[in-house]
C-alpha cells in the first residue's frame, strides 16, 4: 500500500488481529505488538521504519488497558526498568533509521528476535513468592535488562516487554503477577518515547523517516484495547503453560514467515 491508502476491509482485519494479540500478549506481560510486526511487513506490506513506528502507535493505544487491568504493579521494578529503558529507545530508533532501516537485515534481525522471544517464553517460571526487594546487584541485573529492552524495543517497534519480561522473570525467580505490570508500563513509555523520536526526525526533515500509518496503527490500537480487556478475563482460567506455548508457537511462525518473505 502507498502512503495512508488502506480499505475498510484491511481496517477490519487490522481490528482484529489487535484484539487477538493483546489477548494473547497482555496475560504474559508482552506487547501483543510482538506479533504484529511480522504482519505489518509482510501482510500489510509497510516499509521497516514504517512497521516500527505504527507498532509502537498500537502499543501507545493498546497497553493502558492492560496495564489498567493488572492487580499490581511493582513500583521499584517499574522504576528501574522505565528509567533505563527510555533513554536506550531512542537509540534504538536511530539505529533503525540511519544503520539498517527496511532492508535484508532488518528482516533477519527481526526474525532473530522472535525465534529467541519464542524459546525463552517456554521456559517454566520459578514458583517463588517474590516479595523480597531488590539488593545492589539485582538493581544493576534489571537496569541492563532496562537498556537492552530500550534498545531492541526503539530499534524493532516493540515497545520493550518482549525482553524485559521474560529476562526479569529469569534474573529473579518472581512470579509473573509481580513482573507483567512493571513490563506493560515499560513497553508503553519506550512506545511513546520511540515514537515521539520517529516524529522527530521526519519534522526535521530526514526523508528516510517515516510517520506511523496511522490507520493501521489506531485500527490495531482500537482491537488491541478489547483483546487486552477480555484478556484479564480469561487468563486466571486459561493454564500457563497453555498460554505460554501458544505464545511460542505464533512468535515461531511469524519468524518463518519474515524468513521466507
Amino acid at each position: 500500500m502507498s502512503g495512508w491508502e488502506v480499505s475498510g476491509w484491511e481496517l477490519g482485519l487490522a481490528v482484529v488481529l489487535g484484539a487477538l494479540a493483546a489477548a494473547i500478549g497482555t496475560p504474559t506481560g508482552v506487547s501483543g505488538g510482538l506479533l504484529l510486526l511480522p504482519l505489518l511487513l509482510t501482510v500489510f506490506g509497510l516499509g521497516g521504519t514504517v512497521a516500527s513506528a505504527t507498532n509502537l502507535l498500537f502499543n501507545i493505544v493498546s497497553t493502558p488497558i492492560g496495564i489498567a487491568r493488572q492487580r499490581r504493579v511493582d513500583v521499584q521494578l517499574t522504576l528501574l526498568l522505565v528509567g533505563s529503558a527510555a533513554p536506550a529507545a531512542v537509540v534504538g530508533a536511530l539505529v533503525n533509521v540511519f544503520l539498517l532501516g527496511d532492508s535484508t537485515a532488518f528482516r533477519a534481525l527481526v526474525a532473530g528476535l522472535l525465534g529467541v522471544v519464542g524459546v525463552s517464553v517456554l521456559v517454566p517460571r520459578p514458583q517463588l513468592s517474590g516479595t523480597a526487594p531488590l539488593t545492589g546487584p539485582g538493581r544493576s541485573a534489571i537496569l541492563v535488562v532496562g537498556a537492552a529492552s530500550g534498545l531492541l524495543g526503539g530499534f524493532y517497534g516493540l515497545g520493550g516487554a518482549v525482553l524485559a519480561a521474560p529476562a526479569t522473570l529469569l534474573l529473579t525467580g518472581w512470579p509473573v503477577v509481580r513482573v507483567s505490570g512493571a513490563a506493560l508500563v515499560a513497553t508503553f513509555v519506550v512506545s511513546v518515547t520511540g515514537l515521539a523520536t520517529y516524529a522527530g526526525l521526519s519534522l526535521a526533515g530526514y526523508t528516510a523517516v517515516n510517520t506511523p500509518h496511522w490507520p493501521l496503527g489506531l485500527s490495531l490500537g482500537a482491537g488491541g484495547v478489547i483483546g487486552g480487556y477480555w484478556a484479564a478475563r480469561y487468563a486466571a482460567l486459561v493454564p500457563d503453560r497453555l498460554l505460554r506455548t501458544v505464545l511460542a508457537a505464533m512468535v515461531g511462525l511469524g519468524a518463518v514467515r519474515l524468513v521466507l518473505s
